[in-house]
C-alpha cells in the first residue's frame, strides 16, 4: 500500500515537472519488447504475437513482471527511464498516463486501420482509455466477468442442490451458511477485502448502490443502499467464510483450489488457473447471485450485476517505430487476434462476439455462466475507478476491521466514505 502511494506520487511528480517526455527513447524495429504481468497468459500472448511475427518479420518477447513491480517499472520510466515498447494499460492508472503524454496516441492510426473499429468494442472499456479530449491511447484487449463457483462434492455429501441463476443473496448466505463447517476445515464461501470486484462490489450495486458516482468526484460508502448491501455482507463474513486471517493468508482462490471452499465468487481471469487443477472437473460455475428488492421472487432489470473491467493494448509514446509498435497493437485487437485470444483460453475478448471461442476453449467445467451474464442476465458495471483510485486499496485495508469483526461494518463504510471523499477532492 505504502508503496503504491509513492510511486503514484513519484508519478504525478515527474508529470507536474514536465518530465513525462524525458525518458529514453526505445528501439522497437528489430525486437519488440512486451509487458504483461500475469504468466497464465504468456503462452496463448506469445503465439499471438509469433502469429504476427510470420507476417511482419519484427520478432517480438512477451516478458512477464509481476503485478507491484509492473507498475514500479513503468513509474521509473516515466519519471526519466526506458518504457517498453507494448504494456498493458488498466482503468486504475490510465488517466494519469493518458494526461502525462507517456502513450502512443492511437487516433490517427485508428482512424486508417480497416482492422479496428472501436464501435466494435465494450464502450465503457474504449472510454477507460480515451482522455477527455476524446482521444483514444489504448486498444481494448479483454473484459471480464464475476460468476459463483462451486465445489459439487461438498455440495453432494451435504444433499445440497447446486447454485442457480434463481439464487438471491439471501439463498447464498443460507446456504453457505448451512455448508460452513469450521471444525472440518469446510467453509461455506469464501472472499477478503482484496476481493472488491469479486465480491462486494457487485452486491453494492446489486442492492442499488454505489462505490463512486458516475463523474468520479463523490463516495457511495455512505448511500443507505450501499450499507444496506454491505450489512446483508457482513452476515456473509459472520456466518458463512473463513476468518479474515486464513482467508488472507491463503487467498481465495487457495483455499478453493485446495477444496475446503464449498463457493467463491471468481473473475473469469481465475479459469486460466482453475482448469488447469486435478479435480477441476468436480466445480462448476453458476450466475451470480441478485437482490429481489421488490419480494416478486424473480429477477427483474438491474437486480443481478456483474462487475467488469478490461485491459488495454498501449505502446510507449517515445517509441522509435510507432509505425511498426501499432501493427502489432492493430493485430492483437483485430477480429482475428481477439478470436486466436479466445480460443487459446487466454481470456475473453473485448471484441465482442469473439469470446465463444474462450467459453469452448476448455471442456473441464461450463463457463456459460460468464458470457450468459454478459449477454443480457446481468448489468455489467464497469469497475469503480477514479484518476488514481488509490482510495480503493485503503478501502481494503479499512475493511480488515469489519471482516474481523462484522458488527463494525456500518462504522467502517462511513470512515472510508469520509476518507475517499477526502481524496477525491484533492485528484
Amino acid at each position: 500500500m505504502k508503496t503504491r502511494k509513492m510511486t503514484a506520487a513519484i508519478l504525478t511528480a515527474a508529470m507536474v515537472c514536465g518530465l513525462a517526455g524525458s525518458y529514453t527513447t526505445v528501439q522497437a524495429a528489430d525486437t519488440i519488447e512486451v509487458k504483461i504481468w500475469d504468466s497464465k497468459q504468456q503462452a496463448g500472448i506469445q503465439t499471438i504475437c509469433d502469429e504476427w511475427t510470420e507476417t511482419s518479420g519484427v520478432k517480438v518477447n512477451v516478458e512477464v513482471v509481476d503485478w507491484d513491480n509492473y507498475w514500479t517499472l513503468l513509474e521509473a520510466g516515466a519519471f526519466g527511464g526506458e518504457m517498453p515498447d507494448v504494456f498493458w494499460m488498466h482503468s486504475n492508472y490510465a488517466q494519469k498516463y493518458m494526461e502525462g503524454d507517456l502513450l502512443l496516441q492511437l487516433d490517427d492510426y485508428i482512424a486508417n486501420d480497416e482492422a479496428i473499429d472501436l464501435g466494435n468494442y465494450y464502450q465503457d472499456i474504449v472510454a477507460l482509455y480515451q482522455r477527455s479530449d476524446g482521444n483514444t491511447y489504448a486498444i481494448p484487449k479483454d473484459y471480464d466477468t464475476i460468476a459463483l463457483w462451486y465445489n459439487k462434492k461438498i455440495f453432494d455429501d451435504a444433499g445440497v442442490a447446486y447454485p442457480d441463476n434463481t439464487w438471491t443473496w439471501e439463498t447464498l448466505h443460507d446456504v453457505a451458511a448451512q455448508l460452513n463447517n469450521p471444525d472440518a476445515s469446510i467453509y461455506g464461501l469464501v472472499g477478503n477485502t482484496d476481493a472488491n470486484q469479486e465480491g462486494y462490489y457487485n452486491a453494492i450495486y446489486s442492492y442499488g448502490g454505489y462505490v463512486i458516482n458516475d463523474d468520479h468526484t463523490k463516495s457511495g460508502y455512505d448511500d443507505p443502499k450501499t450499507l444496506e448491501a454491505m450489512k446483508m455482507y457482513a452476515t456473509l463474513i459472520e456466518d458463512c467464510m473463513a476468518p479474515q486471517s486464513v482467508m488472507a493468508e491463503t487467498g481465495n482462490s487457495g483455499l478453493f483450489m485446495a477444496n475446503t471452499a464449498a463457493m467463491g465468487m471468481f473473475g473469469s481471469w481465475y479459469v486460466a488457473s482453475f482448469k488447469e487443477v486435478e479435480g477441476a472437473e468436480n466445480w462448476g460455475v453458476a450466475e451470480l447471485p441478485y437482490h429481489d428488492a421488490d419480494g416478486n421472487g424473480q429477477c427483474d432489470e438491474n437486480e443481478r450485476v456483474s462487475i467488469y473491467n478490461g485491459l488495454g493494448w498501449a505502446a510507449s509514446a517515445a517509441v522509435e517505430d510507432p509505425d511498426t509498435v501499432y501493427s502489432l497493437l492493430s493485430y492483437l485487437g483485430s477480429k482475428e487476434g481477439q478470436t486466436r485470444q479466445a480460443e487459446l483460453g487466454v481470456t475473453m475478448s473485448a471484441y465482442e462476439g469473439t469470446s465463444d471461442a474462450w467459453k469452448n476453449s476448455t471442456d473441464v467445467v461450463d463457463l456459460s455462466a460468464y458470457l450468459d451474464e454478459a449477454n443480457g442476465d446481468a448489468r455489467l458495471v464497469i469497475m469503480p475507478y477514479s484518476r488514481s483510485t488509490i482510495w480503493a486499496e485503503d478501502a481494503k485495508q479499512a475493511f480488515v476491521a469489519a471482516w474481523q469483526d462484522p458488527s463494525k461494518m456500518e462504522e467502517v463504510c462511513l470512515s472510508i466514505a469520509e476518507s475517499m471523499n477526502a481524496q477525491l477532492a484533492e485528484e
